[in-house]
């Protein structure tokens, strides 16, 4: 493997040929890192200048950036972490567009597939690319990622990360909704607990489950669940405010309880006019 000398690596981020946009400067410069094979090193100042060389993607004409995605892949799949990391910050990049749940919806299968590397990076990047297409996940992640939830061998991290995204992207699909609550049967410590509570709470996600899911973290033994509840409880519509305005009340005027809880009780009976 040939390696990037460092000044020539430090000459590629700086350089931009004349009269070229911006994306094509990144193109060329990931395309040269792809010829040469191999990047010795990465220090934090190039990272740094890579990260906002590629962050030009984020504005870039969608043809341009379509003609660089390959190159991000490319660099993905190299054996080299240096060329890794380009490709993923890369990704990231284009990932934050306002387009990019229509940029990258074939690439979701693949993203799917990198979701189950090793590498927590890969797998770290790949859940959160898909986590924050915009404006929300297509709906073909579903498919490809509701089988990974009975993965017995996924941290509780990685299973609410794709739980996450999976809510973002179908919030009304009772089979999405469904699987997550059963992770609680499987998961359940009181990380698992209040980041359910949390997602189901964002995702305005309302039926028998759910109800009973906040009923029971409104009086959970671990503080930070009692909090999230409430929280989520708080996010939701009147009607549905109102079914728990007495354990909201309780909540809220129990000295006992941690200040931030009791404020945002307080706050969701205000929605109600109880407070």
């Amino acid at each position: 493997m040939n390696l990037l000398p460092i000044y020539i690596m430090a000459g590629l981020l700086f350089f931009t040929p004349p009269d070229s946009t911006p994306s094509t400067g990144v193109k060329l410069m990931l395309e040269e890192f792809l010829s040469q094979g191999g990047l010795e090193t990465l220090t934090n100042a190039a990272f740094a200048n890579l990260a906002d060389r590629v962050d030009a993607l984020r504005a870039a004409p969608v043809a341009e950036v379509r003609q660089i995605l390959p190159l991000a892949h490319s660099l993905l799949r190299s054996s080299n972490p240096n060329l890794q990391t380009v490709g993923r910050i890369t990704l990231i990049a284009i990932g934050l567009r306002a387009d990019s749940a229509v940029l990258l919806a074939a690439d979701v299968p693949e993203l799917a597939t990198w979701v189950d590397s090793p590498d927590r990076a890969v797998s770290g990047t790949a859940v959160s690319v898909l986590g924050h297409l915009n404006p929300k996940p297509p709906a073909t992640v579903v498919p490809n990622l509701l089988p990974r939830l009975i993965d017995s061998t996924a941290s509780t991290e990685k299973l609410l990360a794709l739980s996450g995204v999976l809510i973002a992207a179908a919030p009304d699909d009772p089979a999405v909704v469904g699987a997550v609550l059963n992770l609680l049967q499987e998961h359940p410590g009181p990380e698992m607990r209040a980041g359910v509570a949390t997602m189901m709470g964002v995702a305005h996600a309302v039926n028998e489950r759910t109800i009973a899911l906040f009923e029971a973290g409104l009086v959970d033994s671990d503080p930070n669940v009692r909090l999230m509840s409430v929280q989520a409880v708080g996010w939701q519509r009147p009607a549905v405010i109102q079914h728990f305005e007495k354990q909201l009340g309780k909540i809220a005027a129990d000295p006992d309880e941690q200040l931030s809880t009791r404020d945002f009780a307080s706050l969701a009976l205000k929605q109600v006019g109880t407070r």
